[in-house]
């Protein structure tokens, strides 16, 4: 009897245990669903969560009033991108100093601008029931985070612009740069697509892949940007995995 008895009071502490956990769980997520930015919420407010508790922006998109902080968000990232443009530039230096900075700048926001479509309609196939407002929204603090990211990557290009002269070499760490903060990204627009209703990765796998290829060309076209030149662009169309092995020294 007294071994039925234990057993009985494991078992009964056990489902106990599970409702605990089932509560928690709920009151976590309700918390989550509660948090919100003031409108009037400063850029380090805005910093602070896209960071911390990407969550609260979330929510203004859901409550389709992520328009309250989307110049915010977007000035956060001409802000980042322009100062990593500076450094950019800094590598040849006299007009790459104001040109790259504005070439990165533009040509980023021109292939968001491109690529916008496709996301949109994208991710209404993956089940997400956004307008393009909300959409927008969203796609804006995933930009602003890859800005931030790229300051925060800053300092160490800062360091091999300044005791390195090789090209190539520079092209790799900027390109590993801006791959990661990418990453990332697309990685806080993808969890807040799935938070909002997406039912499936793939769709912004997709889209991540398009965008990434057509940010790709855009830097080609824009060329240069690393390097000097006697112009500021260049007419000859080139696709890009041509430029890069021209750009490497590898077609000799």
């Amino acid at each position: 009897m007294s071994d039925e008895k234990l057993e009985f009071e494991i078992d009964e502490n056990n489902e106990q245990s599970d409702v605990n956990d089932q509560t928690d769980a709920a009151a976590e997520s309700k918390q989550q669903q509660e948090q919100f930015l003031p409108k009037q919420a400063r850029i380090m407010h805005l910093v602070d969560a896209l960071l911390k508790t990407p969550q609260a922006l979330y929510n203004h998109v859901r409550r389709n009033d992520i328009a309250v902080h989307t110049p915010k968000l977007l000035l956060i990232f001409s802000v980042c991108v322009l100062c990593y443009g500076l450094i950019v530039g800094s590598f040849s230096g006299h007009v790459q100093w104001l040109a790259a900075p504005l070439k990165i700048f533009f040509g980023t926001c021109l292939t968001a601008l491109l690529c916008f479509p496709s996301l949109y309609i994208l991710s209404a196939l993956s089940g997400t029931d956004l307008r393009p407002s909300q959409l927008a929204g969203l796609l804006c603090g995933s930009m602003a985070l890859t800005g931030i990211l790229l300051i925060g990557f800053a300092p160490i290009t800062f360091i091999f612009t300044f005791s390195i002269q090789a090209m190539p070499f520079m092209g790799s760490i900027h390109f590993l740069v801006w791959l990661v903060s990418l990453y990332f990204g697309l990685r806080w627009l993808a969890q807040g697509l799935s938070a909002l209703g997406s039912g499936s990765q793939q769709m912004i796998k997709v889209w991540a892949v398009i965008l990434l290829v057509t940010l790709l060309q855009m830097s080609t076209t824009l060329r240069p940007i690393l390097g000097e030149s006697d112009k500021l662009f260049t007419a000859e169309k080139k696709f890009f995995l041509v430029h890069w092995v021209e750009s490497m020294g590898m077609n000799k």
